[in-house]
């Protein structure tokens, strides 16, 4: 019985774990939702402010006289907003992939958990089905001391209340 205990307490412990790693999973798991949204939102807003920015450029240079060089300046700042979308398109898919890692990690920290319950659940039921083995045992065995005693007894009160009958006094005397 004490090596089921132990092996309880085992089960117990591993149990704990995997619901602190799961813990630590699902919290993972939100710090990647988080990430995503944030980066999302930052390609977002940087693809609206560099659209504005753009047709701002532009109109400024159709609205006036301009040398070749402002014309090029303003290229070079477009196409720096194009590499700056395109960085943080890439980041929203690194975000992404983290997530999509996370979300695994996190489903199989809940299978780990879901299994180490499961099996301490059967070792409960395996130690709850040996304790009232050995209760019954137990007290069939104090039943069956009882019954010994109680025929001993009987037996023993048989002898000494039997009739002592005459003729087995004389049989006695002879």
């Amino acid at each position: 019985m004490d090596v089921l205990n132990d092996l309880l307490r085992i089960k117990i412990f591993r149990e704990a774990q995997a619901e602190r790693e799961l813990a630590k999973a699902r919290q993972r798991l939100a710090e990647a939702r988080r990430m995503l949204r944030e980066a999302e939102a930052g390609l977002s807003t940087f693809q609206q402010e560099s659209l504005q920015r753009e047709k701002a450029l532009y109109s400024d240079l159709c609205s006036r006289l301009v040398v070749l060089r402002e014309i090029e300046d303003v290229r070079t700042d477009v196409e720096l907003m194009k590499e700056k979308a395109v960085r943080l398109a890439e980041q929203v898919e690194d975000a992404r992939r983290k997530l999509d890692e996370a979300a695994g990690q996190a489903e199989q920290a809940r299978l780990d958990h879901r299994d180490a319950v499961r099996i301490r659940e059967k070792f409960d039921e395996l130690v709850q089905l040996e304790r009232a083995e050995m209760e019954s045992e137990r007290s069939h065995f104090e039943e069956l001391e009882m019954e010994e005693a109680a025929a001993g007894r009987f037996a023993f009160q048989g002898k000494s209340d039997e009739p002592c009958s005459e003729d087995a006094v004389a049989e006695g005397e002879e």
